[in-house]
């Protein structure tokens, strides 16, 4: 019976995303692609987590999105506050879309962040005042 269980245990997935991260993700979906044509499988009813679900999210072992890579995807909404939420986000890759508006002062909470590419969009505005103590930041 027990190996039974220990089989049952082993099939479940390592890591599941936790509620707040996938709504957090979601609020970030309808303001970098307010249209849905870019980022249909990021749904509500899908493990960000998961293989196949959520494109250009990535997760740690832990199940924090540690990564978000969606590069040239053809983008044109807002970058979202929401995003200051994702704690363990280290890579933020929203480079070459067509982004528009303010960098949010939310993003200077994401203490983990090594990689922040926001280049190549229309973004205006001025930078997040401290923004320079994102010290994982790399050059």
């Amino acid at each position: 019976m027990s190996l039974f269980l220990l089989f049952l245990l082993s099939l479940l997935p390592l890591s599941l995303s936790s509620p707040i991260e996938r709504e957090l993700l979601l609020q970030i979906k309808a303001s970098l692609d307010p249209d849905n044509r870019f980022l249909s499988s990021w749904t509500p009813y899908s493990d960000p987590c998961s293989t196949g679900s959520f494109d250009g999210v990535a997760c740690n072992g832990q199940g924090r999105v540690v990564n978000i890579s969606l590069q040239g995807k053809g983008l044109s909404g807002q970058i979202p506050p929401a995003l200051g939420g994702l704690k363990s986000l280290t890579g933020l890759y929203l480079h070459f879309n067509a982004l528009s508006g303010e960098i949010p002062k939310e993003i200077v909470s994401l203490s983990q962040l090594t990689d922040l590419y926001l280049n190549v969009n229309n973004l205006s505005g001025e930078i997040p005042l401290h923004i320079g103590n994102l010290t994982n930041l790399q050059g």
